[in-house]
């Protein structure tokens, strides 16, 4: 005789979780330091284009990172922190470049920017839709298949199944003919 197995739980997030989280976070940081104070004063402009573009990069190694995980919740708060600070990053460098003075950058740059990092924008979002839906598909999936679990396997020894409604258990009468045959020419 066999039972059925115990469902299984996810483990809880431990301490390293949080611990690894604070120290990619701390890492990342300090290196976004780093590389504003590399640039000499007049690059500055280049630095924050760079800061805002590692952010995204950032954003997309921590999403990857989500697959690893049992609990992945600190990997999407790091995933969209760092969605938000790129293209915040990159919106604000490259729009207020012609306000600031930023030689080399006229408006029409400043435009043209402005629509690529909208079209990268647009893409990200569709990306996360389509995700955010696959997810959720996948949780309807999984409430589904909880349930009939539950449910005692069917036997073919036992009567319910022998009899179900999806068998019948007499043949359908055969049918009357026609009253008026056919006439042929």
């Amino acid at each position: 005789m066999s039972s059925t197995p115990p469902t299984v739980q996810p483990v809880r997030g431990t301490m390293s979780s949080a611990l690894l989280t604070g120290l990619f976070l701390g890492l990342a940081v300090l290196l976004f330091v780093l590389i504003y104070l590399l640039f000499p004063a007049n690059q500055h402009y280049g630095a924050l284009l760079t800061i805002g573009v590692l952010s995204i990069v950032f954003a997309v190694a921590s999403y990857l990172a989500e697959s690893f995980s049992r609990e992945p919740t600190a990997q999407r708060s790091l995933a969209w922190g760092f969605f938000g600070m790129g293209f915040t990053v990159l919106y604000l460098s490259v729009g207020l470049a012609t306000v600031y003075s930023v030689s080399g950058v006229t408006a029409l740059d400043a435009l043209l920017g402005i629509i690529v990092i909208t079209i990268f924008l647009a893409i990200a979002v569709i990306g996360i839709v389509w995700r955010m839906r696959a997810v959720r598909a996948t949780q309807n999936q999984m409430v589904a298949r909880a349930s009939w679990k539950q449910e005692p396997a069917p036997s073919a020894f036992s009567y319910g199944a022998a009899n179900s409604p999806s068998v019948p258990t007499v043949a359908p009468p055969p049918g009357s003919p026609p009253s008026n045959p056919p006439r042929s020419p």
